[in-house]
């Protein structure tokens, strides 16, 4: 059975655990003065001391040491902006011209500290409500990944989790990890005569990510607005599920089960997977489970981009996707980030060139697309990666990748209306391409339980945004704007037009008004997003990354009708006749 992390403290107070350090400092240094009798020096003496014991003794007192000493000249400068400015008008003035001198100081500062602050400015990269769209640019150009922790920290947690030495626990174990992440890394092992993965938080984890959120929740109340706080505190809570290693082998363990173990999950069986967990090598700070051997769609993704010519310049795909998703229009609003996410891959596709954008109108995306697919089919035909073999998935043809993709799409709607949880963060590389074809899902981190209220207000926007006909039609915009309303959202002025884009840009496939980017400039204009429940985001972050995936592979998807048949089960199932009836008058 799976037991609570150690560090018992780790959604405690950002401040708590460097309080109780800083305490311990300066009862030190008070002994020291008292014994010495240098009581005039002892005011300097003990702070010195107690910053370097603070800095020795909790690892996020260094960070955010080192955060506030480079951000200090950027938060002055911010300060003496609100004090010298006459009204709000002159404020926001004078912060504009802070915004365009001080993004780019901002991500380079981060840059340096990587860690958590690289995932969460990315999070926030698409929160326009607080983040003004200078640093939004900024941060879309981060790229998250992370050097493996030293070895001997990582056996330090293992052996003490685990409750013994490596040599009593493991027959063998990897010491070169499997991949690493800013909060963990993942070691293959033999146990038991087979193979398995132990996934291992490093140490300073949650003391770096209580410090970084400090550091951050603080910066954006200097630069940003009212909501900063909750927004922030809202993401916060996000990623201390990430850091919740026991509430993961929860989400392992409940959606390994309804795979496996119920009438809808049975669709399944001997297509997808998703590793047994193993309770012995799971505490605190570690999670043990099956080992999936096979390359990560990844992989398979940028062979095919290469193979069209395209150059990722040694990003990871998760970052091409990012950095692809941040050009584009209406970006004073969420809805104009939803929209950017639409509208760029297409114009990745075509190399961002107006001729191809204009082409694409002419010929019809789903064409160009095929085109596209069929021209890398040819070129990996004759130029194949070094290492690779038709076997490994790198070589699959665009049709056996097509039904990969439709199975991928499936499951996690499988996920959204019939498991405990649903994964929110399936990017390529939590995505494997199991030697007997098979695809593995792994890493459920960003795992989130949906109410039943959340499930049904997300399940009668999906059939809204996939009835026939439900295009741009007075009542199709009528009826999708209500439902997505009902799913918790709220706007600045409650326009219908934009209540009703953004859903379809959220989840649905691409179209031809969606390249028309100065249609989408005028909607998002008028309205931006107010307030959307976590639920809403991580159904939005699945929906663009699966999308996302979709479109390097060469096909256009609606995401809406991919998942409509578990939303109607779920109805089906759970909704009483008069509520259900209801329901689908407003979807028809």
């Amino acid at each position: 059975s799976t037991r609570r992390p150690h560090h018992h403290h780790l959604f405690d107070s950002p401040l708590h655990g460097i309080a109780a350090a800083m305490s311990r400092a300066v009862l030190m240094v008070k002994r020291i003065a008292r014994v010495s009798g240098y009581t005039l020096g002892a005011g300097a003496v003990g702070a010195a001391a107690a910053g370097g014991y603070l800095c020795a003794t909790e690892p996020g007192a260094g960070r955010a040491a080192r955060f506030w000493i480079r951000a200090g000249p950027i938060v002055l400068n911010y300060s003496m902006a609100r004090y010298w400015a006459k009204d709000q008008e002159d404020r926001s003035a004078r912060y504009e011209v802070l915004h365009e001198r001080h993004a780019p100081d901002a991500r380079r500062i981060i840059e340096e500290l990587r860690g958590m602050f690289i995932k969460v400015a990315q999070v926030l990269s698409i929160r326009a409500e607080i983040v003004p769209e200078t640093y939004r640019r900024e941060f879309r150009k981060l790229q998250d990944s992370a050097p493996a922790s030293r070895w001997e920290a990582i056996q330090d947690t293992l052996e003490r989790d685990l409750g013994a030495p490596l040599g009593e626990l493991f027959d063998h174990i990897d010491k070169e990890p499997l991949g690493s992440a800013s909060i963990g890394q993942a070691h293959l092992v033999a146990w038991r005569g087979t193979q398995a993965v132990v996934k291992v938080q490093y140490p300073e984890a949650a003391s770096n990510m209580r410090a970084d959120f400090w550091c951050l929740e603080t910066l954006l109340w200097l630069v940003g607005d009212a909501d900063a706080g909750r927004i922030t505190r809202q993401v916060r809570e996000q990623f201390e599920i990430e850091l919740d290693y026991a509430q993961e082998a929860v989400h392992l363990q409940g959606l390994y089960d309804a795979l496996t173990g119920t009438p809808a999950g049975a669709r399944f069986a001997g297509r997808v997977a998703i590793p047994r967990p193993i309770p012995e090598l799971t505490a605190g700070a570690v999670i043990g489970m099956e080992y999936f051997p096979g390359p990560k769609l990844e992989t398979v993704c940028m062979q095919r981009l290469e193979a069209l010519g395209m150059n990722l310049k040694g990003k990871s795909l998760n970052d091409w996707f990012a950095d692809k998703a941040g050009v584009g229009t209406a970006s004073d609003s969420l809805g104009g980030q939803a929209a950017q996410s639409a509208a760029e891959p297409s114009s990745a596709v075509s190399k961002s060139s107006r001729l191809g954008t204009w082409l694409l109108r002419l010929v019809g995306i789903d064409f160009a697309l095929r085109f596209l697919g069929a021209t890398a089919d040819v070129r990996l035909r004759w130029w194949r990666p070094s290492g690779s073999s038709s076997s490994d998935g790198v070589a699959a043809t665009t049709a056996e990748l097509r039904d990969t993709l439709r199975l991928i799409l499936d499951v996690h709607g499988f996920q959204l209306f019939c498991c405990p949880f649903f994964n929110g963060d399936p990017h390529p590389g939590n995505i494997l391409m199991l030697p007997d074809g098979r695809v593995g899902l792994i890493d459920f981190g960003q795992c989130k339980a949906l109410s039943d209220e959340e499930r049904a207000g997300l399940a009668r926007l999906v059939l809204a945004l996939s009835e026939p006909g439900a295009g741009e039609a007075a009542g199709s915009n009528a009826r999708i704007a209500e439902a997505f309303a009902a799913t918790g959202v709220r706007s600045v002025n409650s326009d219908e037009a934009f209540l009703s884009t953004l859903p379809r840009l959220m989840f649905c496939g691409l179209t031809p008004e969606m390249l028309d980017r100065e249609k989408i400039r005028v909607v998002f204009r008028g309205d931006k997003v107010e307030h959307m429940p976590l639920h809403m985001i991580m159904a939005y972050r699945t929906s663009m990354l699966l999308r996302g995936l979709c479109l390097v592979l060469q096909e256009n998807v609606s995401v809406a009708h991919a998942w409509r048949p578990w939303a109607e089960m779920w109805l089906r199932e759970h909704v009483s006749s008069g509520a259900k009836s209801a329901a689908v008058g407003m979807a028809v």
